[in-house]
């Protein structure tokens, strides 16, 4: 009877021995980078190290994922088009980058396409979301595996506290490079300047524009509260920024690979969407200390805005047609 629990022993063993070596040869060592444009502290990059951590614990270490921030591998544009052609596996571009190779993701460049950033989520965490990601992997191979933010884009000056659109007239305003943008301000009547964000400061300064529009975190952190008195919180626009992969790439990973990856993007999302909420009330209190003047508009003051602005979503609609009207009722189907 002892050698028979012996041999029943050794035989368990045995088993679980294969067991282990087929369980790793299910596992191949796999790696890849995340890169974006950002900063090592904002939101996005903060949350990137979830999505690598838990990548790598819930392969036993066979999936790694690099991180390189503040433009290390090269611009959104760059990086994009390096996904897209296979030389690079990963990025986390912009969705302004993503339009200017899918024009459909320009939707989210057009004004009051949604009215605060909750709703914002919920289309893109959705039907939205699931339309734009379809469209970049048809069309570019790309797969958009989750869709994170900066936040609502802002008003700032240094001329007066924006009550009404009317304050706005005449204002010489930096905008993106971007016909929606530049649509957007020229709709409210004030005078819309492109120009790289590297410039924005020192023109701020030297009164060679009046104002910009930017999220909070990002208004406050490259400090235009110094040379700004005024912040409105317009939230005209949803900045949003993007987990993309190579779609071949992605498809030739084993089964558990994809859903592990895609769970790791949705919990980075999650605690990037936190670290937003939770960074923009410490931004407004260090503007405000910096005697920054935080103005809310009203929500018939806001309405007055959105009207403004509505022949610019009508432009989108009569550009894109019916695949235009399709996703301003995507997210509009969203609003609570």
């Amino acid at each position: 009877m002892k050698k028979l629990f012996v041999l029943v022993g050794l035989l368990v063993c045995l088993v679980l021995a294969i067991s282990g070596v087929s369980y790793a040869a299910d596992m191949p060592k796999v790696s890849a980078t995340f890169c974006n444009m950002l900063a090592p502290d904002h939101p996005q990059s903060a949350a990137a190290k979830i999505l690598a951590n838990e990548v790598a614990k819930e392969t036993n270490g066979n999936f790694t994922i690099g991180l390189q921030f503040n433009g290390a591998l090269g611009s959104d544009a760059e990086t994009v088009e390096a996904t897209i052609m296979g030389t690079m596996n990963m990025t986390g571009p912009s969705a302004a980058t993503l339009a200017t190779v899918d024009p459909n993701w320009y939707i989210l460049d057009v004004p009051y396409v949604f009215l605060s950033k909750e709703q914002a989520r919920r289309a893109l965490d959705g039907d939205l979301g699931k339309y734009l990601s379809d469209s970049l992997e048809k069309s570019h191979g790309l797969i958009c595996l989750g869709i994170g933010e900066s936040g609502m884009r802002n008003l700032s000056n240094n001329k007066k506290g924006i009550k009404a659109v009317s304050d706005l007239s005449g204002m010489k305003i930096r905008v993106l490079e971007n016909k929606y943008h530049i649509a957007t301000f020229k709709a409210l009547g004030a005078n819309p300047t492109a120009m790289a964000f590297a410039e924005v400061y020192t023109a701020l300064q030297t009164h060679q524009i009046d104002g910009q529009d930017n999220p909070i975190t990002i208004t406050c952190t490259n400090k235009f509260y110094e040379v700004q008195k005024f912040y409105t919180l317009t939230q005209h626009m949803f900045c949003a920024n993007t987990v993309c992969v190579n779609a071949k790439w992605f498809h030739s990973l084993p089964a558990s690979y994809q859903k592990i990856l895609r769970d790791a993007v949705k919990h980075m999302i999650a605690e990037q969407r936190k670290l937003v909420d939770k960074s923009e009330l410490a931004n407004i209190k260090e503007m405000q200390s910096h005697g920054c003047e935080i103005n809310e508009l009203t929500p018939a003051q806001k309405t007055q805005f959105v009207n403004a602005t509505k022949k610019v979503r009508d432009a989108f609609v009569t550009e894109y047609g019916k695949k235009g009207q399709t996703m301003l009722d995507l997210a509009a189907k969203y609003k609570k």
